[in-house]
């Protein structure tokens, strides 16, 4: 009887890999695939922003979107809209509800139209961060730099390395009244 057991025991043995378990690690792994996504991200029943795309995956601590188009508002109404080739939306963390948009991302607000290749949506923050090279354009006027910040309608902007060329009927001179920009 040990011996049947024993002999069972060394036969039996499987040396195939289980389905479902790979090389790659378990946050590369898809656990959930959807053609034609969309959610929405909401605070005290305000909504805060729209993420719509061709297709998902899940992959536990964030969603993996095609094709992403993100509209952020602003007091109930729609301050930036915002496309990409890729988007993430983090599920977990201290980043939970960014999102991070790659691949020509193109930003459009009433204030400008942003050009950059990777763009993070800082939820609690309420801001746009681009930490490579990206171009503001208002009207005529252009405005090249990189690590911006800007609030979703592009009307406030802070930029390293920056370069211009601005034209005065695409921006307002003084705009900061209190501010001086002559010498005392």
């Amino acid at each position: 009887m040990y011996l049947c057991l024993l002999l069972c025991v060394i036969c039996c043995k499987n040396t195939e890999t289980p389905v479902g378990v790979t090389d790659e690690s378990v946050e590369t792994v898809p656990t959930q695939k959807l053609e034609r996504f969309s959610t929405q991200h909401t605070e005290a029943g305000i909504i805060k922003w729209t993420l719509v795309g061709d297709s998902s995956t899940f992959h536990g601590s964030y969603i993996e979107v095609e094709n992403p188009t993100v509209e952020i508002f602003e007091n109930g109404a729609v301050s930036i809209t915002l496309r990409s080739q890729k988007g993430k939306h983090l599920l977990t963390g201290s980043k939970r509800d960014n999102l991070h948009l790659t691949g020509n991302v193109v930003g459009v607000s009433k204030d400008g139209t942003l050009y950059t290749e990777i763009l993070d949506w800082q939820d609690q923050m309420g801001r746009l961060y681009a930490p490579d090279e990206a171009t503001l354009v208002r009207g005529d006027s252009t405005w090249v730099g990189t690590q911006m910040y800007a609030n979703p309608t592009l009307k406030t902007v802070e930029m390293k390395n920056n370069q211009f060329e601005i034209y005065p009927k695409d921006e307002k001179t003084h705009e900061h009244h209190k501010t001086s920009i002559e010498p005392e």
